[in-house]
């Protein structure tokens, strides 16, 4: 069959997918090729495309974005969407004008201002005294970042202070424990956050009926201006961006570190030696050195009226530590920038960090080194209520997390978590127990994970995008592109033999009412999972694992493998290689659907091999054309002959 398109060509028609219609039959995530072979199963079933698109938008939530209610409508846009996605991506890492913030604004049903320009007056400032280029440049910064809280003034200037209190206590005391951990009850407190409204936060979380409480938050959520927030973010980045770029013509730095006061906050010019930052600053420039950034500094918070922060290290191998419950990467009502040139550096919070915005928005982008980044929850790019980006472009990096992380979002978030190259590892889970199905296992949300507030509103948009590297994967419970209740989550991974582990719901997996995908463009992958997994949907859902080429194993207990069951449709589509399909429950896995029992109609599953020798646990042969119960189908196609070479030997 088809060879698996090159990276430049994948991303052409992919730019060309931003630039004009995202639609259906300009996929590259699912092709002409897939597309035909796609058509000709349904037709094996008696059915076509149409009746991939049965009712699944059954409930009734508020605050539910258009893309993830269009994916559950109209499931074959869900490709197409990882397609955008990849467009973006890689036009960035190949140096490109092209930027994530339009793409994140039209996804959280919103839109976004450009930075535009500004002009840097004469005013005298403190600054002043230092080399012209680099004062030009902090004048320049100052101006571009006052328009920036300019916006987020305006994001926010429908919640009281005290709603927002509200608001963060909730959000932060849920996903740390508060009603059982005292330190996390501290931890909130140095945030801004009243003692009394942390109980009543705890008092809500244990009462009988939640609609009360979740009616009011929900009301809160949508006085948020979400356009400014993405606007005053697209502005900083671009602000850093800039500086960065321009600080080449600098040529005399500080020998110790100084510090100019200024409106919008501290401001710090660093050494070419090691230094050491520990205090809250809007912006901290760096030009070299093994660097130390410690708690109170590289985050936002505007509980605290500190809605701006900025750090732009040139060079060295450097060290972000956060132990406080937000850390180094985290804007809460506020936007955070981190901008790592050079080195091999480690990220590490305790709690929340690296890339999470939480009502705000973050970005932390680091340019080369093999990194290192761990933390609790929600970090690693993570979006709630605005935007969390983490976009790492070079190296052998190591990601580490508990839960909610690694491209995670949550109520109208996106969160991403982009990886340009190098052979990565990614790891979440071990730290809070699933107890509602699998006590001695471990909850993930994570890499490529949404979720919303059911039944009252739907969830966000989350991805991880890996362009190359042979990588690993590893969750436990809801991880690898799976979404819950009214959301989209994508894993999107472009070349490499991979390895993708977890252990319940995943690897392309919609739970209740959303959508979740998997797609792996190139290489030999080993696909392990246990239960609902690869291409498996649940109870109203669509759930999608693609993957275009190389020789592949998949394995699963049950419920796995291009499994539907309660009104989903579930699809797993191997485009090439000498692939293997390997479920202990049989009756259970591969093309297995089943007929709604009370619910009227039932699910659609299907697994699709279109090239190679391939084995099947359920009996499948190669060219098969299996039916299996209740709208099911395992469709294999037989290789392609090799051509003989009739030419005679001389």
């Amino acid at each position: 069959m088809r060879a698996p398109p090159s990276v430049a060509a994948l991303s052409l028609l992919l730019v060309l997918l931003v630039a004009g219609s995202a639609a259906e039959e300009q996929s590259a995530i699912l092709g002409p090729e897939e597309m035909e072979h796609l058509d000709h199963a349904l037709y094996d079933m008696n059915m076509t495309r149409e009746d991939m698109g049965f009712t699944r938008d059954v409930a009734d939530p508020v605050l539910v974005l258009t893309n993830a209610r269009e994916a559950l409508r109209h499931p074959l846009r869900l490709p197409a969407m990882g397609d955008t996605l990849l467009a973006v991506t890689q036009d960035i890492a190949a140096g490109g004008t092209n930027t994530c913030w339009p793409l994140m604004a039209e996804w959280l049903d919103t839109f976004v201002d450009p930075p535009g320009t500004v002009s840097v007056d004469n005013r005298s400032r403190e600054w002043d005294a230092l080399e012209y280029n680099l004062a030009f440049l902090i004048s320049a910064f100052v101006l571009k970042a006052e328009k920036a809280q300019g916006m987020l003034r305006t994001a926010y200037a429908e919640i009281p202070a005290s709603e927002q209190c509200h608001m963060a206590a909730s959000l932060l005391g849920d996903m740390f424990d508060a009603e059982d951990q005292p330190e996390v009850r501290r931890e909130l407190t140095f945030l801004g956050i009243p003692p009394a409204t942390i109980q009543a936060v705890i008092d809500e979380n244990l009462a009988l009926d939640p609609k009360p409480a979740a009616t009011n938050y929900i009301a809160q959520v949508a006085a948020i201006d979400r356009h400014a927030i993405l606007t005053a973010a697209w502005i900083m980045q671009e602000a850093v961006e800039t500086f960065m770029q321009a600080q080449t013509n600098v040529t005399e730095w500080p020998e110790e570190v100084v510090t100019f006061p200024s409106m919008l906050g501290d401001i710090y010019i660093g050494t070419r030696g090691n230094d050491h930052y520990t205090q809250p600053a809007f912006l901290i420039v760096d030009p070299g050195g093994n660097d130390i950034y410690g708690d109170g500094c590289a985050r936002a918070n505007g509980l605290q009226q500190h809605w701006l922060s900025a750090v732009l290290d040139i060079a060295g191998n450097d060290r972000y530590e956060g132990v406080s419950i937000t850390g180094p990467g985290a804007a809460l009502f506020g936007v955070a920038v981190i901008l790592d040139a050079a080195g091999n550096d480690h990220h590490q919070c305790r709690y929340a960090g690296q890339g999470a915005g939480l009502f705000g928005a973050s970005i932390l982008i680091d340019r080369a080194g093999d990194d290192f980044y761990s933390a609790q929850a929600l970090a690693q790019g993570a979006g709630y209520v605005g935007a969390g980006l983490l976009m790492d472009y070079g190296g052998n990096d190591v990601y580490k997390a508990g839960l909610a992380a690694q491209g995670y979002s949550g109520l109208l978030g996106f969160g991403l978590l982009a990886d340009f190259d190098g052979n990565d590892y990614y790891l979440a889970g071990g730290v809070k127990p699933d107890y509602e199905r699998h006590p001695e296992r471990f909850v993930s949300l994570a890499q490529g994970f949404s979720i919303g507030m059911r039944p009252f509103a739907g969830g966000g948009m989350a991805a991880l995008v890996d362009l190359k590297g042979n990588d690993t994967y590893i969750a436990d419970v809801y991880g690898q592109g799976v979404a819950y209740w009214y959301a989209v989550g994508m894993l999107l991974d472009a070349e490499g033999c991979d390895t993708y582990a977890m252990h319940h719901y995943g690897q392309g997996s919609g739970i209740h009412l959303s959508a979740g995908l998997l797609f792996d463009g190139d290489g030999h992958d080993m696909y392990t999972g246990y239960i609902l997994a690869q291409g498996n949907a649940h109870d109203y859902a669509v759930g999608m694992l693609v993957d275009h080429a190389g020789n592949d194993t998949y394995s699963a207990d049950h419920h796995s493998q291009g499994r539907a069951l309660n009104n989903a449709l579930g699809l797993l589509i191997d485009s090439g290689g000498d692939d293997a399909y390997f479920a202990r429950q049989n009756e259970q896995s591969q093309g297995i659907g089943n007929d709604g029992d009370k619910r009227e109609y039932g699910s659609l599953a299907l697994l699709l091999d279109l090239d190679g020798t391939d084995q099947y646990s359920c009996g499948a042969e190669d060219g098969a054309r299996l039916l299996r119960p209740d709208f099911g189908i395992v469709y294999d196609v037989l290789p392609e002959p090799e051509t003989e070479n009739t030419e005679e030997v001389p």
